[in-house]
């Protein structure tokens, strides 16, 4: 039961920092569709008084959403596309990847807890704990590889 649990947390944590470490590769490219977005023109807020009428204001609000991502994507050059949507597919993937462990792990926490007759709160707080763990060795182990290559 031990053995379940600690290895449904390691494919929480593993696939965690594997993506900082895939995503953090592409930095270089993603400033570059940043800067292009930084300078296209904003567009037009939509009026709050659509608020008295709101499915018209959330229609209009995803039109001018849209039309402004259209306009980003026709504004990046093949190579910036290319790089964007390759950073987006790669956090969706270790997002799903994560998520499967994250969802084994709960169960197993819930098992474990609920084996030694152990109140549900508890359950709760450690699994809570254990997600903060996770997020914080990926932070911890991110900024010591940035520590070391600035030497």
């Amino acid at each position: 039961m031990w053995c379940a649990f600690v290895g449904a947390w390691l494919l929480v944590a593993g696939p965690l920092y594997q993506a900082a470490l895939e995503l953090r590769e592409e930095d270089i490219q993603v400033e570059r569709v940043h800067a292009v977005r930084k300078s296209l023109p904003v567009p037009s807020k939509v009026s709050v008084w659509w608020w008295l009428l709101p499915p018209i204001k959330i229609v209009l609000e995803r039109r001018r959403r849209r039309a402004y991502q259209r306009a980003h994507l026709n504004a990046l050059s093949p190579e910036d596309l290319s790089a964007m949507v390759s950073f987006m597919s790669k956090a969706v993937a270790w997002m799903f990847v994560a998520g499967g462990g994250l969802l084994l792990a709960t169960r197993e926490t819930y098992e474990l807890i609920n084996a030694y007759d152990q109140p549900l709160w508890l359950f709760w707080f450690v699994l809570a704990f254990l997600i903060m763990t996770c997020i914080s060795n990926v932070i911890i182990q991110v900024s010591r590889a940035k520590q070391i290559l600035k030497r």
